[in-house]
């Protein structure tokens, strides 16, 4: 039995079963399944241009507890390309001028297989051949993207957000990887066929909760969020070889989950971040800008670590900066440190000074985030709505500022002495979106290590302050199709549009 067989084996449940089950990592959770038997399509592809919306969630499952896994992968359907480094990705995979190629082409019906495509087989019962020899296995060529599709609550569309931005940085690790590019065209239509594939376990809207403004005007009070249909395309070698060389073989995976927030159940408040000062997560010159299973890997330890702690995940500094503070310097080691990021999210300020800060893309060691980048526009084009919120947040800090006070967003060198400064802190992610966090220290045990602590009292209770909350709602709204502005027409992909206007974005 191969690894992935093995791995689906035992979280298979049995048909009908309504019993609590454990899944691997992660808390038990009630579900409720209508069966575990696979999906069965027709013996062709409907005409997907005919459909505008998807179908109803199926009925048995009870998504708002699911937790952040890979959960009911009975139900799953994933696609699978190969190729090799000589041939790359060519129109023999994809053709988009005539929508043709391995990835649209039919099967053969058969016994063995419902699915409609050559390239789509169900998860549980289309393990993939693992060999000891495998490069990724040996060498950790893997790079992959995570994305969400939700359920829009204005017009009842799938909409993906933002993958362009995956796509860039989809691109950027291949190249660092040694593995072939796929198209952009490839990119897109194997995300909206694997979706359209698995609409059946597409999340339930989110609740969009209205109030009463000042003027007497219908407003957006909170969309709730959290449940969606997370995608996961992969780029590995998955070629047979012993020495350090790329990959004979290159396979492209998308593969899907119906999931909840990546924090969901680990915290009834903000997060509380252990500053690491032991462990590094990057360094200059390395991977830490690329999406890569190595990047990951390396935080696996420090994580568990810090839980053990208390904590719930850890806060990384650029370590070189920590033990080689600038000479001049009369603040402490410590506090001359650049911050990085988290184990899997990106971090921002509030600060005293009217400043929304996050730490710069340009040394390189942290992931260029597509909920990091969002939040970054969002804060720039509605600066001025956000600016009462940033007040607010200042003077419950007890900072008298006047109302004339400049809100600036920028990216920088963040150090650890701006935390002392800041009024908020939260992270940003596709599963996570946007979490407040309500403390950050070192770890009393480090008795040999420079202490630290800070603590955000506005952060405290889900979900934070008033910057924190407000950023939150913008994103959500957008995710809704509440909120629209120019920088953000393109940001939502309809799975059941064209694949032409599914690649350009925006909804009509």
């Amino acid at each position: 039995m191969s690894f992935f067989a093995l791995a689906t084996a035992k979280q298979a449940l049995p048909k009908q079963h309504h019993a609590l089950r454990r899944l691997p990592f992660c808390r038990s959770f009630q579900v409720a399944l209508a069966s575990s038997a696979p999906r069965t399509f027709s013996s062709a592809p409907t005409n997907e241009h005919e459909q505008t919306l998807p179908p109803p969630p199926q009925e048995g499952i009870e998504f708002n507890a699911l937790p952040w896994n890979l959960n009911l992968p009975q139900h799953h359907y994933y696609i699978h390309l190969t190729t090799t480094p000589m041939e790359g990705w060519t129109s023999n995979h994809y053709d988009p001028t005539t929508d043709g190629g391995i990835l649209t082409s039919p099967s053969r019906k058969n016994e063995h297989s419902s699915s409609p495509l050559h390239s789509l087989h169900h998860y549980s019962s289309s393990p993939l051949p693992l060999y000891p020899a495998n490069t990724s296995i040996n060498y950790g060529t893997t790079i992959w993207e995570g994305l969400a599709c939700r359920r829009s609550p204005t017009s009842g569309k799938a909409l993906v957000f933002r993958p362009q931005k995956n796509f860039q940085r989809f691109v950027n690790g291949a190249r660092r990887m040694c593995l072939p590019e796929p198209s952009y065209e490839l990119f897109m239509r194997s995300l909206q066929l694997v979706l359209r594939n698995n609409m059946h376990l597409l999340p339930p809207a989110p609740e969009v909760k209205t109030g009463l403004g000042e003027d007497g005007e219908v407003t957006i009070a909170e969309i709730e969020g959290g449940s969606k249909l997370y995608v996961r395309p992969m780029l590995m070698g998955s070629g047979q070889q012993l020495g350090l060389h790329p990959s004979p073989q290159i396979s492209l995976f998308y593969f899907v989950s119906p999931t909840g927030s990546y924090f969901q159940g680990k915290a009834v408040g903000g997060l509380k971040l252990h500053l690491e000062r032991k462990k590094s997560r990057a360094a200059r010159g390395g991977m830490g800008s690329v999406k890569c299973a190595g990047n990951y890997a390396s935080t696996m330890r420090p994580l568990l670590d810090a839980k053990q702690k208390g904590f719930d995940d850890n806060l990384y500094l650029e370590l070189d900066t920590y033990h080689n503070p600038p000479p001049s310097s009369s603040s402490s080691p410590l506090h001359q440190a650049i911050l990085q990021e988290l184990s899997a999210a990106n971090i921002f300020l509030v600060l005293k000074t009217g400043e929304i800060v996050t730490p710069s893309l340009d040394r390189g060691t942290i992931l260029p985030g597509v909920t990091r980048d969002s939040v970054l526009v969002l804060a720039k084009e509605f600066k001025h709505e956000l600016k009462p919120f940033v007040l607010q947040s200042i003077r419950a800090d007890g900072t008298d500022v006047g109302d004339d006070l400049e809100i600036t967003v920028s990216e920088r060198d963040v150090r650890v002495e701006d935390l002392l400064n800041a009024t908020e802190v939260f992270i940003t992610g596709t599963a996570a979106e946007v979490v407040p966090i309500y403390s950050i220290a070192t770890s009393e045990s480090d008795e040999d290590e420079e202490s630290f602590s800070v603590t955000f009292p506005q952060q405290e209770e889900l979900p934070g302050g008033p910057v924190t909350t407000k950023l939150l709602g913008m994103l959500r709204e957008v995710m809704a199709e509440k909120r629209q502005c120019e920088a953000t027409r393109d940001w939502l992909c309809d799975v059941f549009a064209c694949p032409e206007d599914f690649r350009k974005g925006g909804v009509s």
